[in-house]
């Protein structure tokens, strides 16, 4: 799956809101909220009073009524736009607006409406709308980033995998991946996406094993692909994820991961790691590069290059498949709707429900 995050689940219904014109912040309260709306249940119509990541937020802008802003607010299931509607004091607007910031926790009354097609939550005077950062200690972080449970099971698994890998070149670039306990603490509290796939404490982890239990059934099926290659490239297909991505109160993109990619962060890593172990095979290194960097298939989806060879190949469609597999199993999972059927951009497709 190759771009932005997807939002909220699709619903119908319309919702038109009036301005705040009172003071929109409230009384400060410092103890921590202990009910959580998690975005994904969210449907036009409910009422709002719940807290949030803030991903990013836009300026202030005037509209009809006075001023307002928008921004994106996140939690363990997803991602939905957040509008406050202000009033004529455009100077009180403006000093909520900066009274939080991308990666800090907001508390949100509102009510969820629908914009093209796209749920959303409303704040105005006429739902009794209230937006206030929280502070450390006023709210849940569990129910803002996903976590798998198993994190330390699947450390075994990654080794067991790697250790199957029985060229001696391979085997020492793995060890010097794996079994240096540093990164492989980094590796495993990495997520695997922003909200597309496996986007979760852990994450990259599981998604890496996926990817590679798949190339390890491609290789059955087919016994004439280099296997210690294909397996080798599977887990270290998605190393740049580490330094790419972030982990606050929400999962974004690092400075490094927006200017220069995973993909090129992880080729940096690698031929790094290479020069370590020493004597490793020149055309071996050009074919394990050429896996890392060709694994999202298409100079369209972010490769610098397309796969050349079926090794190349075999673990960008194991990568595809299983984060194309993750994302539709989660929309089928988290649809609010009496339907059989949701329509999903990302895919291009109706989703049977049932």
């Amino acid at each position: 799956m190759r771009g932005t995050a997807f939002g909220a689940p699709i619903v119908k219904s319309l919702y038109h809101p009036l301005p705040i014109t009172r003071n929109a912040e409230g009384p400060r309260e410092r103890k921590k909220m202990t009910s959580k709306q998690l975005i994904s249940e969210l449907k036009p119509g409910d009422k709002v009073d719940s807290y949030f990541s803030v991903s990013y937020k836009k300026p202030v802008q005037d509209y009809r009524y006075g001023a307002m802003f928008e921004f994106r607010a996140a939690d363990k299931s997803g991602q939905v736009t957040v509008k406050y509607w202000g009033g004529q004091d455009k100077g009180a607007v403006e000093a909520l607006h900066n009274s939080f910031d991308r990666e800090q926790v907001v508390h949100v009354k509102g009510e969820v409406a629908e914009y093209k097609g796209q749920a959303e939550i409303s704040i105005s005077e006429k739902n009794g709308g209230m937006l206030r950062r929280l502070e450390e200690g006023e709210y849940d972080i569990s129910q803002l980033i996903r976590t798998y449970e198993n994190i330390d099971d699947m450390k075994k698994k990654m080794l067991e995998i790697s250790g199957l890998v029985q060229e001696k070149n391979l085997r020492k670039l793995l060890d010097a991946f794996f079994r240096d306990e540093e990164f492989m603490a980094a590796f495993a509290a990495a997520p695997a996406s922003i909200s597309l796939h496996s986007a979760a404490v852990g994450g990259l982890m599981f998604h890496t094993i996926h990817v590679a239990e798949l190339c390890a059934s491609i290789c059955d099926l087919h016994p004439d692909l280099d296997r210690d290659l294909v397996m080798a490239g599977a887990l270290l297909h998605d190393i740049g994820k580490i330094e790419g991505f972030k982990v606050t109160s929400n999962i974004s993109s690092t400075e490094l991961g927006n200017l220069v990619g995973h993909i090129i962060l992880a080729d940096e890593e690698l031929r790094r790691r290479i020069e370590i172990v020493e004597g490793f095979p020149e055309v071996l290194s050009s074919k394990l590069r050429h896996i890392v960097l060709a694994h999202h298939g298409r100079k369209e989806w972010g490769s610098p290059v397309e796969p050349m060879f079926p090794e190349a190949l075999a673990v960008h469609e194991a990568d595809d498949l299983d984060a194309k597999l993750d994302n539709m199993i989660t929309r089928r999972n988290e649809a609010v709707t009496e339907d059989d059927w949701i329509w999903d951009s990302r895919h291009g497709r109706l989703i049977y429900l049932r």
